[in-house]
C-alpha cells in the first residue's frame, strides 16, 4: 500500500507544468503548514522551500517535532523528502504567520507554485491546548478567533489581478479555508478555483444553509478518510471518502491515506463513522448553544486551572488524575451534558 511518501518520492521530480496540481500536492502542502517556521528567514523574504526546508532541518531534530503531535511528525519527514525535488523546491513560501495564545492557534503560508498559480494553506490543530478549545466552540460559537484571522488573511493576500487561488488545510485548517472563501471580500471569491477541506469539521446550521456558502459550494473538495471522526462533524452537504490503511482516529492522520499512482483510493464511510456523523449532529441540534458554550468553557476552566496549555502536560498521568477530581466538582448540568455526550458519541442510534 502506497502512502503520501511514496508519492513525493515518486512524483518529486515531475513539474507543475508536466503534471498538473492535484489532490495529492494538496496534502502536501497541509501537511508543510504545520511546521513552526519561526525563526527561519522565511519572516525576511520569500524564499524556496528547498531552502527554508534545509534551515527548518538544520535547527530542528525529528525527535523534537514528533514531540508535538502526528501532524508535526508526518510533516518533518515529508520535508525531507521534498527539499531536493523539483516539483517542490523552487516553490516560494512568502506571508507565513503563525499566532497563538490562550485563546487562540492559527497559522498560515502561500505556497507560489508560479505566476499563475498560488495557493493558501491553513493549519490544524496543533498540541496548543488554544486550538482544541477553538475546535470545541465551532459546535456553538460563530466566529472564532482562527475564523476571524483566516478571513483577514484571505482577503490581504488574494489580489483581484493576482494568480488564481488553491486554498485549503487539513482538520481544523479545512474548515478556516472554508469559511475564508466563504466570508472574504466578494470581488475576490472569483480568484479561488478549489478550496480543499481535508477531514476538517464542517458547518453549523447558519453557515451551512447561508448563501455565502451555496456561493462556493461548487469548489469545495471535502475529502474524509473511511473511519472519519472529524471531517464528519456539523453540517456538510458532500464529501469523498478514501481508503486508510488505518482505522478510527489515526485514520485522521493523512499519511495512512492510500495512494494509487497520483490518485487517493475511493472507499465508503465506515458505519462508526456514519453513526457518528448523525449522533453528534442530533446532540448539537438539541441542545442551545448556550449549553454547549458553557459545556466548553466548563470543561477547558478545568484544564486552565491547572496550567495545562498543551496536550504533552494533558497526557501526564499526575495531570489526569488531578482534571478527573476537577470533573467531579463541576456542577450536575455540566456533567450530564458531557456524559451524554461522550454517550452519542460511542454509543449506538439514540433516536
Amino acid at each position: 500500500m502506497k502512502n503520501i511518501y511514496n508519492y513525493v518520492d515518486t512524483y518529486g521530480n515531475i513539474t507543475f507544468d508536466k503534471n498538473p496540481f492535484n489532490e495529492i500536492d494538496n496534502m502536501v502542502f497541509s501537511y508543510i503548514v504545520y511546521l513552526n517556521f519561526n525563526n527561519t528567514k522565511i519572516y525576511n523574504n520569500a524564499h524556496t522551500l528547498g531552502e527554508i526546508g534545509k534551515e527548518y532541518l538544520r535547527k530542528n531534530t525529528y525527535r523534537k517535532v514528533a514531540k508535538t503531535g502526528i501532524a508535526q511528525k508526518g510533516a518533518y519527514k515529508l520535508l525531507e523528502i521534498i527539499i531536493n525535488k523539483k516539483r517542490y523546491k523552487n516553490i516560494l513560501l512568502t506571508d507565513y504567520i503563525y499566532d497563538a495564545n490562550k485563546d487562540m492557534q492559527f497559522s498560515a503560508i502561500t505556497f507560489n507554485i508560479d505566476k499563475n498559480l498560488k495557493c493558501i494553506y491553513f493549519e490544524g490543530t496543533d498540541e496548543l491546548i488554544s486550538g482544541w478549545k477553538e475546535d470545541c466552540y465551532m459546535a456553538s460559537r460563530f466566529p472564532v478567533p482562527s475564523q476571524i484571522e483566516a478571513v483577514k488573511y484571505a482577503n490581504k493576500h488574494i489580489k483581484l489581478f493576482g494568480p488564481r487561488i488553491i486554498i485549503g488545510g487539513h482538520s481544523k485548517g479545512g474548515n478556516l479555508a472554508l469559511i475564508a472563501s466563504m466570508f472574504m471580500k466578494n470581488y475576490k471569491k472569483s480568484k479561488i478555483i478549489k478550496i480543499y477541506n481535508n477531514d476538517g469539521p464542517g458547518l453549523r446550521n447558519d453557515e451551512f444553509h447561508s448563501k455565502k456558502y451555496k456561493k462556493i459550494k461548487r469548489k469545495l473538495i471535502h475529502i474524509v478518510p473511511e473511519y472519519s471522526m472529524v471531517g464528519v462533524l456539523l453540517n456538510h452537504e458532500f464529501y469523498t471518502v478514501v481508503k486508510s490503511s488505518k482505522k478510527n482516529i489515526i485514520s485522521h492522520d493523512m499519511a495512512t491515506w492510500i495512494i494509487e499512482d497520483d490518485k487517493l483510493i475511493p472507499s465508503e464511510l465506515s458505519l462508526k463513522s456514519r453513526k457518528l456523523e448523525k449522533n453528534i449532529l442530533y446532540w448539537v441540534n438539541n441542545h442551545t448553544d448556550e449549553e454547549i458554550l458553557r459545556t466548553t468553557d466548563n470543561l477547558f476552566k478545568v484544564l486552565e486551572s491547572e496550567n495545562i496549555d498543551d496536550t504533552l502536560k494533558l497526557l501526564k498521568l499526575k495531570n489526569i488524575i488531578k482534571i478527573s477530581y476537577k470533573f467531579l466538582s463541576l456542577d450536575k448540568e455540566t456533567k450530564d451534558l458531557i456524559v451524554e455526550l461522550i454517550t452519542y458519541t460511542f454509543d449506538k442510534y439514540k433516536y
